[in-house]
C-alpha cells in the first residue's frame, strides 16, 4: 500500500511520500495520497479540514493526538471506502456544524476517535445509499452524535459498535427521516437528551433501529420511535438496560414501535417504561 505521511512540523509543498518530508495538513496529505493509500500520522498536532473524494486511508497510532477543529467531507463512489483512524476531534473551536459530514458514496469506517463539540452531529450521513460503520469511538457534547439523515427513500446501512455518546445535546444516535436501517450493539448512551431516536418522515422512508446489548441511562428520552402521515419507525431491543430515563421508550404517532426480545431489563424510568411489543422469539 502506498504510503503519504503527515506531521506538524511537516510542508505541504515537499513529497510527502518521503517520512522524511511529510505534510503538515490533512488536506495536503489527501491531495498526495493514491487511490487505496495511507496516510500515517507521525505525531501530534492540529491538521485541519479536508475533503475526501477517493478511497484510502487516515491511520493515527495509539498515543499520537491527531487534533482536527474543522469539517471533513466525505464524498466518494459508490464502490470507495475510507477508514479514519484514531482521529481527537473538537468542534467547539471553530463551531462547525458536522465532525464528519459523509455526503456521497460507498463506505465509511471510522475507529477508535474521539467526536466532540459539533453544533450539528458528530457524523453526518447524508450520503443516499451509502455504509457507515462506527466502532470503538466517543461522541461527546454534540448536538447529535451520529445522524442518518439522507432524505431519501434509497436505504442507507449504519453499525456503530462498542462505542459511547454522553452529553449530546438532543441525541446519541438518530435515525432523522429517511429511509434507514441502523445497528447499535455493544454501547453506552448516558445523560444525552435522549439515547436513540427512530423518526420515520413518510410512508416511503421506513427506520429500523436495532439495539443490541447497550446501556441507555439517565437520558431525558431513552428510546423514541415517531413518525409522520404514514411513516414507520421501529425500534428493536435485546439484551440490553434501559434505566433511568425521563421516558424509557416513548412512541408518538401511528406505525411506530418500540419492541423487546423478551431479555431486557427496563428499571428506574420516569415514564414510559413499558415495550409497545415484542419481536419473534430468538432463532
Amino acid at each position: 500500500m502506498a504510503r503519504v505521511f503527515l506531521a506538524g512540523t511537516g510542508n505541504d509543498a515537499g513529497d510527502c511520500t518521503n517520512q522524511a518530508t511529510p505534510c503538515r495538513s490533512l488536506q495536503g496529505a489527501v491531495n498526495q495520497c493514491p487511490v487505496n493509500g495511507e496516510i500515517i500520522v507521525l505525531d501530534n498536532g492540529g491538521y485541519g479540514a479536508a475533503t475526501i473524494t477517493q478511497s484510502l486511508t487516515v491511520n493515527a497510532s495509539a498515543g499520537i493526538v491527531a487534533f482536527i477543529a474543522r469539517t471533513i467531507t466525505v464524498n466518494i463512489g459508490a464502490s470507495d471506502k475510507v477508514v479514519l483512524r484514531g482521529l481527537s476531534m473538537n468542534g467547539v473551536v471553530f463551531a462547525d456544524s458536522y465532525g464528519i459530514a459523509f455526503t456521497g458514496g460507498g463506505t465509511l469506517v471510522v475507529e477508535n476517535s474521539v467526536v466532540a463539540g459539533f453544533s450539528t452531529a458528530g457524523i453526518n450521513q447524508a450520503a443516499v445509499g451509502s455504509n457507515l460503520i462506527v466502532n470503538h469511538c466517543e461522541f461527546r457534547n454534540n448536538l447529535i452524535g451520529v445522524r442518518n439523515a439522507t432524505a431519501s427513500n434509497t436505504n442507507s446501512d449504519a453499525l456503530i459498535e462498542d462505542s459511547r455518546f454522553e452529553y449530546n445535546t438532543n441525541w446519541g444516535v438518530a435515525a432523522d427521516g429517511a429511509t434507514a436501517n441502523i445497528s447499535v450493539r455493544n454501547s453506552l448512551l448516558a445523560n444525552n437528551g435522549g439515547g436513540v431516536l427512530a423518526f420515520s418522515a413518510s410512508q416511503t422512508q421506513p427506520v429500523l433501529i436495532v439495539v443490541d446489548t447497550c446501556t441507555i441511562a439517565h437520558n431525558t428520552t431513552g428510546t423514541e420511535a415517531t413518525a409522520g402521515s404514514g411513516g414507520s419507525a421501529t425500534i428493536q431491543v435485546t439484551n440490553s438496560t434501559i434505566y433511568h430515563n425521563g421516558n424509557g421508550m416513548l412512541v408518538i404517532g401511528a406505525g411506530t414501535a418500540i419492541q423487546s426480545y423478551g431479555n431486557n431489563r427496563v428499571l428506574a424510568n420516569t415514564n414510559n417504561s413499558t415495550f409497545s411489543g415484542t419481536v419473534l422469539p430468538l432463532q
